[in-house]
């Protein structure tokens, strides 16, 4: 019985864990054309207590990432150098009279899925914050340089429990890695809460409960966590663009634009307006 039992559990757990894939990670046809997912939302973002209307965007890209500096390698690829998926968030928040702008990276080794850097970037018009964290192993290497008394620099590890382990800043990502050719599905994670703020992180991993479902026009992805309940909008094809995003904290961004382009080579003044009109960059609504 007690065989029986714990072959029980090893099959739901895998089970549950095989609803997450790295199948459009590692799609070379979609990521490999040297171009970015260049998403654009309507946002509420709260800071301060209240919300904000703003604009935030979500780059997403592959690009070579050499392993020993954490840093994306200039020139040929070095032989050591490995894939990784990179998203920016970026996000410009006006509050008040003065301004918030903060921009949160995250890196995805393509071999495996497996999250191997952050990054924050904080302005709130008062101070200037950095935040960075480097996986080797079990361990995240956590950096921070603030603004805030008592938390000026210093560097912790963080220890990564066993099993999906996700931090909250990857779920505009991990959200789109399920296997959706089935109708529905949940899996459960140790999760993390977010960086995106000024002070010094206090990294907590507890339970978290993520199920979707899936219809003809959109997926529903649903996020329990310790903070409340997060609702994600997808679409119903590859690849499962996130369309809308209703936070627990108040936060919701919906998609206006959606764009598929190098968007390096659009720095000029007027690049925003040809590269919006432009109906080859666009992605299928």
């Amino acid at each position: 019985m007690k065989v029986a039992l714990c072959l029980a559990s090893v099959l739901l757990i895998t089970t549950a864990r095989g609803q997450v894939t790295n199948d459009l990670l590692q799609n070379n046809s979609y990521w490999g054309d040297g171009k970015a997912e260049f998403n654009i939302y309507d946002a509420q973002i709260v800071r301060e207590g209240q919300p904000r209307q703003c604009e935030v965007i979500h780059i997403l890209v592959r690009e070579p990432f050499d392993p020993k500096q954490f840093v994306k390698p200039e020139g040929t690829p070095r032989p050591d150098a490995i894939a990784v998926l990179k998203l920016n968030q970026i996000l410009h928040v006006p509050t008040g009279l003065y301004v918030c702008q903060q921009m949160h990276s995250n890196f995805w080794r393509v071999d495996s899925g497996q999250l191997c850097k952050f990054s924050l970037t904080s302005n709130d018009s008062c101070g200037n914050t950095y935040k960075e964290g480097r996986r080797a192993a079990d361990v995240m290497s956590y950096e921070y340089r603030t603004y805030w008394d008592g938390m000026g620099a210093g560097n912790q590890p963080v220890a990564m429990p066993a099993g999906n382990v996700w931090f909250y800043d990857e779920l505009p990502w991990r959200v789109r890695t399920f296997d959706f050719r089935k109708p529905s599905g949940e899996t459960e994670v140790q999760l993390a809460q977010t960086a995106i703020n000024s002070k010094k992180d206090s990294f907590e991993f507890k339970p978290a409960k993520i199920s979707f479902i899936s219809t003809e026009r959109k997926i529903d992805v649903t996020v329990q966590h310790a903070g409340g309940t997060d609702h994600f909008a997808l679409d119903s094809n590859f690849p499962y663009l996130l369309r809308e995003w209703n936070a627990a904290d108040g936060n919701h961004l919906k998609m206006k634009r959606n764009l598929k382009v190098d968007y390096w080579n659009y720095g000029k003044n007027g690049d925003r307006e040809r590269a919006l009109n432009n109906p080859m960059l666009r992605m299928p609504d």
